[in-house]
């Protein structure tokens, strides 16, 4: 008997302090009432089962280097010659990989090993292959600076003074024309109705291709300021971010349109593309025009530009859509129907013409961000839909490759890092102009 009371003593007491502590937790959670010292333990006792959730979730999600291959993604590949491209990517020990690939046939030739002592987002972005085997490569906002290693793969160089930034490219000499900025002061500044914005700043930077050493840097804040255009900062409503270069593109010799070295640059959240010369300093044009958030300026030909015209919103999809009411359809005005394409830019004749816009829409090929484009022959092109990791070729408006990059994570496959194309029917292929 003496027994039983115990135990009816004990549940009891037990069902009376979890009825307080229920209680607790209900005035706590409905933010009635706090207790103290106690508050922030029973918050943490109750929530635990909801973050250990959590946490869980987030271990099983990939890093966003992976990306989900659809169910029904079905592959095509009608190359008829080889198509050597240069891609990195990272590998089971979430090291980095660049490889020399052909897309033919997806043979590798050459991988290079690089050590990822960063985050497992970590990107090396549009590496860069010589024709006598030495690489040029770049973390992406990770660490500072170029690296370039010979084909033996022992580092020749490497300057971290500057951060780089998506694209680079080579001038005539083989030196290198980069996207950069200042990781220890990147802040420009300016006054709006006497309050200070500031705001992250880009820089056009040429390096020495022997030993990595600086030879020309110059401010985007510096180049519109000078040129009495600073206020297009506003033409942006990210204001941190109002700029935003991806692209310095270097002319390759000298025609009636341009001078050898007079570079094209290409700012993405502005919409503008700057031909600018920096042997005088001077902005030779500034390039507006039926493109939108664009990206990998290139020559087409001796008077003729293409870009990867993202041609959507910087934020899009996003809650700032306007839901207005819609009373009648057929009364309401129609803007179009935009798609990503390639945009082409006739430097003589001030003309803008699109270039795929029918096979980008019937294969819904749209990126918000990044993006490249690269023409192999004239009727033949490179493109990379970054966004949803797809590359493909396009001839005479016609599909003839579509694929990713297969990973070693079961339904995902790898973002692309702005793919280099690197020959084409064993064509090394340099950018004309």
């Amino acid at each position: 008997m003496h027994k039983a009371l115990k135990v009816l003593s004990t549940v009891i007491i037990c069902l009376f302090i979890l009825s307080i502590y229920g209680w607790m937790v209900d005035q706590i959670s409905s933010k009635n009432k706090k207790f103290g010292f106690l508050t922030e333990p029973i918050k943490f006792m109750y929530t635990f089962p909801n973050l250990f959730e959590q946490s869980v979730e987030e271990v099983k999600k990939l890093p966003q280097v992976f990306l989900p291959t659809p169910k029904d993604f079905q592959p095509i590949n009608k190359l008829e010659k080889d198509l050597l491209v240069l891609i990195s990517y990272p590998d089971k020990k979430n090291d980095r990989l660049i490889v020399l690939m052909n897309l033919k046939n997806d043979s590798i030739s050459k991988t290079w090993k690089i050590k990822n002592n960063y985050k497992n987002t970590t990107r090396i972005m549009h590496p860069m292959l010589y024709s006598d085997g030495s690489l040029l490569y770049k973390y992406n906002e990770e660490q500072p600076g170029l690296i370039m290693k010979d084909p033996n793969g022992n580092i020749l160089w490497q300057n971290q003074k500057l951060v780089p930034h998506h694209g680079m490219n080579l001038d005539k000499d083989g030196d290198i024309w980069a996207c950069t900025y200042n990781k220890q002061n990147p802040v420009g500044i300016y006054y709006l109705n006497g309050e200070e914005v500031r705001y992250k700043d880009f820089r056009i930077t040429k390096y020495d291709k022997t030993d990595g050493k600086i030879l020309f840097d110059k401010s985007i804040t510096a180049i519109l300021k000078e040129n009495n255009i600073g206020n297009y900062i506003l033409k942006t409503d990210i204001s941190k971010d109002p700029l935003h270069l991806n692209d310095v593109q270097p002319a390759l010799k000298t025609t009636e349109l341009y001078k050898e070295d007079d570079v094209f640059i290409s700012l993405r959240n502005i919409s503008l593309i700057l031909h600018y010369r920096p042997s005088t300093n001077e902005l030779i044009d500034i390039i507006e025009g039926p493109f939108a958030h664009q990206h990998d300026v290139d020559f087409l030909n001796d008077s003729t530009l293409v870009m990867f015209n993202n041609n959507t919103f910087r934020t899009w999809p996003g809650s700032f859509i306007p839901k207005l009411p819609l009373k009648n359809r057929k009364t309401s005005p129609f803007a179009g129907g935009f798609q990503t394409n390639i945009m082409s830019y006739d430097l003589r004749t001030k003309e803008f013409k699109p270039i795929g816009n029918e096979v980008f829409k019937k294969n819904k090929i749209h990126s918000v961000t990044e993006g490249i484009v690269e023409f192999v022959t004239d009727d033949t092109y490179f493109v990379e839909q970054q966004n949803d990791g797809i590359l493909w070729v396009i001839k005479d408006e016609e599909v003839i490759y579509k694929n990713v990059l297969q990973s070693h994570h079961k339904g995902h496959h790898h973002m692309p890092n702005w793919t280099r194309v690197i020959s084409y029917d064993s064509v090394l292929l340099e950018p004309e102009g």
